[in-house]
């Protein structure tokens, strides 16, 4: 801002915290053609009003940068926000009440019947699900309703047939169709053998996409994102259309900027067209992202060690472990930054050894590589992250999607040793200097408020374990706060333009409802967004 030129929004508080220091202050911001002109302590200076100003008043509230998710499945979390949740189901019969229900409220869709969010280890049974009870209801209609980890799917008999999956269909590679004694698929389909449905479920028209960002907009105004990361592929391919979110791009639509991470496996020379032809403030196309392994609730994460519930089994590969070392060092000569999904302690080690040898032969550049979850990581590999300059993007929500901690799947699974030094998240800050947090919606849903009072807690919804799981490994909230902004920019090159409150960066802000720095811990998860500021602009007013 020059001389006494006047802003186009001033906002005032007595809690800003800029992603820069440990505390927030009182003071004041303002806004001019879309960027943060002026962030100074103490009173207003008045000079700064002119007739067109907006001047906001936020009192006690906390001011921050938008929050930034570094890890989203846009168009899936569009559908999170449009189709039902069926988290809340306690039985198989349960989830089908409530698909039923949906379906006779809402006539009109036709089609594929899909849902999110049920999950076999909060029912009474703890049995997996199968067509029979889907076909009893839903006779004609095909059925998708993927799990709580989206790395399940149940189907229905008419789903099957659509998908070609019969006793004769091989399983792909990374996945597995449920068969029964006779050779029958029984419904439900594990890890990569889902694709072979979602292709054809989620093959969806331009509108439709349209739609589904739209819908994952209007949530993300409210609860302050700004920005987000779309980590597109799935396991049938991308889901999205580059050519739709420029349109919307264009059309001045976008209310979040768009970094998007197409498959790391796909036609990288595409990506690059991609990344010249729609290079924004909004959108960009600077990353490739691919799985390395699954989820250790269904024992498909690559692990060092045995399952402690299943001897001899150590996991499974998703993908082709010889094309992703390939394929990493190619896309760092290229200059795309890379996100391997890694939930094991075997399939993280592997990913460091990937980019380490592609710093190896290619020599550092800006690229900024990044290990998705974390959520088991070996002692070992830690001081690799600041050795070789790779982010840890973590959801710390993950931590607690049972209900209850005596719930806890991981404690089964890994055995009660390993499970105690699961998500590592101050050691990995510590050597990585960085943390990228976001919320993998639709596993979870992408309210911030959740990831936050995650971290700080550590705890599950029911306050167990006292003191926190794992505790040593807590985050302070200005260090979450700063991961979901600062950090979140910094994972993908944009650090001078985003993810803190200073002079001279895009105006995303967002203003929670209470102090965030006086209310209990425990209380963060249900804090709420009070205004969002996207580009200068109001986005959103509580």
């Amino acid at each position: 801002m020059k001389g006494m030129e006047t802003a186009d929004l001033i906002i005032r508080g007595s809690q800003i915290f800029d992603s820069t220091g440990e505390a927030p202050f009182a003071g004041w911001i303002a806004v001019k053609d879309r960027r943060i002109a002026a962030v100074f302590p103490g009173a207003l200076d008045t000079s700064r009003i002119g007739p067109g100003t907006i001047l906001v008043d936020a009192g006690d509230r906390t001011i921050t940068c938008g929050f930034h998710d570094s890890h989203t499945h846009l168009l899936m979390a569009g559908m999170f926000r449009s189709y039902p949740n069926l988290s809340a189901a306690r039985s198989e019969s349960e989830a089908v009440a409530f698909m039923r229900a949906d379906a006779d409220a809402h006539p009109e869709k036709g089609g594929w019947v899909i849902g999110f969010g049920w999950y076999h280890v909060f029912w009474e049974n703890k049995q997996l699900p199968t067509k029979d009870t889907l076909d009893a209801v839903f006779p004609n209609r095909p059925v998708l309703l993927l799990n709580a980890e989206a790395h399940g799917a149940w189907v229905n008999s008419v789903a099957l047939r659509i998908a070609g999956i019969d006793r004769d269909t091989p399983d792909p590679f990374g996945g597995e169709v449920a068969r029964d004694a006779s050779g029958e698929a029984t419904g439900f389909l594990y890890e990569s053998a889902v694709g072979l449905v979602t292709k054809h479920a989620m093959a969806l028209p331009e509108d439709e996409e349209k739609r589904l960002i739209r819908a994952y907009m209007e949530g993300a105004k409210r609860y302050g994102i700004t920005s987000v990361n779309d980590v597109m592929p799935y396991f049938h391919g991308n889901m999205g259309s580059p050519a739709v979110y420029s349109a919307m791009d264009q059309a001045d639509e976008l209310t979040v900027r768009i970094h998007a991470a197409p498959d790391l496996l796909g036609d990288l020379d595409e990506v690059l067209r991609w990344r010249a032809l729609y290079n924004s403030d909004k959108l960009r196309f600077d990353m490739v992202k691919s799985f390395l392994d699954g989820v250790s609730t269904t024992h498909t994460a690559l692990m060092l060690e045995d399952y402690a519930d299943a001897p001899g089994n150590r996991g499974r590969s998703l993908f082709d472990l010889e094309l992703i070392g390939q394929a990493v060092p190619e896309a760092h000569r290229r200059g795309l930054s890379v996100k391997l999904h890694s939930c094991g302690d075997a399939s993280l080690r592997k990913a460091l050894d990937f980019y380490e040898y592609a710093r190896e032969i290619y020599g550092e550049n800006h690229c900024r590589h990044a290990i998705e979850h974390c959520e088991i990581v070996d002692a070992a590999d830690i001081p690799r992250f600041g050795a070789l300059d790779v982010v840890p993007s973590v959801q710390p929500e993950h931590l607690a999607l049972t209900r209850t901690f005596a719930e806890n799947p991981y404690r089964v699974t890994l055995g009660e040793d390993l499970a105690a030094q699961t998500w590592p998240l101050r050691r990995m800050l510590k050597s990585a200097g960085v943390l990228a947090i976001g919320s993998d919606c639709p596993v979870v849903d992408s309210n911030p408020f959740l990831e936050i009072g995650r971290a700080v807690t550590r705890t599950h919804n029911d306050g167990e374990p006292k003191g926190g799981w794992n505790p040593a490994e807590k985050l302070s909230l200005a260090e979450v706060l700063r991961a979901y902004t600062w950090g979140s920019a910094y994972a993908v090159g944009r650090e001078d333009e985003l993810g803190t409150l200073e002079v001279g960066k895009f105006a995303d802000i967002a203003i929670t409802d209470a102090n965030l720095f006086s209310v209990e811990a425990e209380a963060l998860k249900e804090c709420t967004v009070w205004m969002t500021v996207m580009d200068g602009k109001i986005v959103y007013t509580k």
